[in-house]
């Protein structure tokens, strides 16, 4: 029933050919590499946020907290459902006044920090995304698409 495989002939041995298996290390990279696949589709596909960190100060008037960001030009993401975090703390905010170089925020913050002229680092989520968009973006961008 075992045939030598160098003795084989597709035409009068066709039977021995179609019942040998494949190797057993084939099929482990083979399924090794379907599953790093199926891994690498879902890691790109999931969302995560983006934040953007600014300096700033804050500023106290009758009893309310005003927080004066810095920033450039159009850098500012003026959304409603923006989160504004300062020191892990999530706060809401009210845009108060937009200049040049400045944005003024009023926020209802927390004793410890509602200091005046008091220096903060506050992260601004500005969207979600994934990596799969990120590439894509760069890709276009390069293309000059």
């Amino acid at each position: 029933m075992y045939a030598k495989m160098d003795n084989l002939d597709i035409y009068n041995n066709s039977r021995v050919i179609l019942e040998k298996n494949a190797p057993k290390s084939i099929v482990s990279w083979i399924t090794i590499l379907c599953i790093l696949l199926i891994l690498l589709i879902i890691f790109f596909s999931i969302p995560f946020n983006v934040y953007k960190s600014y300096g700033g100060y804050i500023s106290v008037y009758n009893h309310n907290s005003y927080l004066n960001l810095f920033i450039t030009k159009g850098d500012f993401p003026i959304h409603k459902n923006s989160k504004l975090y300062i020191k892990n703390d999530k706060y809401n905010y009210e845009v108060i006044e937009i200049e040049d170089d400045k944005v003024i925020l009023k926020v209802n913050l927390k004793d410890e920090i509602n200091i005046d002229n008091n220096v903060v680092l506050v992260n601004i989520l500005s969207n979600r995304t994934t990596v799969f968009e990120i590439l894509k973006n760069k890709i276009k961008k390069g293309l000059d698409i």
